[in-house]
């Protein structure tokens, strides 16, 4: 429930891809790098340790090349003199303006832009305690395919709910009382949560054992700062 790991947590790296891994968007995975989102909103929002982007993972890379020594096998080879496609697209021939990209690639590196810079410069991810709600959840959220949490430093307090189904969720989020005693949270019946990754507003009673409902799209999941 509750962040564990002291001093040496701030010293870890999460990642979800890496040089050995079948990445996301392969077809031996799960063929979009949409799907990551969630995943990746968790990664990078949980606790205060550094966080890691393969490089082309923002733009959704497949990894389903004919390489050389690799072959076709959803990973980018680091045996060959290889081009990503995404990366080149990106790239523009030294432009680096991505010309050439998808919409789809635009809008999963937008995605990236909007949850680093969040993370980058938010305190209640940056020096900010965790505590994990999900284990407080009843009827209306699903604890195979949602995950909920909140992140709170003196005067911020951030719930992160995120949706891994592949299908739109109707979420029931409730907040424990544990939480406002550990985290030493203050009640706010009438709060306001704003999406820092889209902007979306949302009333809400953000008091002890109350809860509230989100209806969240496939893969995708919100940071909310509630006043």
């Amino acid at each position: 429930m509750m962040q564990h790991g002291g001093e040496r947590l701030k010293h870890m790296l999460y990642f979800l891809e890496n040089h050995d891994e079948q990445r996301i968007a392969s077809g031996f995975f799960c063929g979009s790098g949409r799907c990551a989102e969630p995943a990746m909103i968790v990664a990078a929002t949980l606790n205060q340790c550094a966080v890691m982007i393969y490089s082309g993972q923002e733009l959704g890379e497949r990894g389903m090349d004919m390489e050389g020594f690799s072959g076709i096998d959803g990973r980018t080879t680091i045996f060959d003199y290889w081009g990503m496609k995404s990366i080149q697209a990106w790239a523009n021939k030294g432009k680096f303006d991505g010309a050439h990209m998808t919409e789809a690639q635009h809008e999963i590196r937008a995605f990236y832009q909007r949850l680093l810079t969040l993370v980058r410069d938010d305190k209640a991810i940056q020096k900010g305690d965790m505590y994990d709600i999900t284990y407080a959840q009843g009827d209306g959220f699903n604890k195979h395919e949602h995950f909920a949490f909140l992140r709170h430093v003196k005067g911020e307090t951030l719930l992160v709910v995120v949706n891994f189904h592949d299908r739109e969720q109707d979420i029931k989020v409730r907040i424990p009382n544990d939480a406002f005693v550990y985290l030493g949270m203050d009640e706010k019946p009438q709060a306001t949560a704003t999406d820092l990754l889209r902007g979306d507003k949302i009333n809400l009673d953000f008091t002890p054992d109350s809860s509230f409902e989100l209806t969240l799209e496939a893969w995708k999941g919100v940071v909310l700062k509630i006043k």
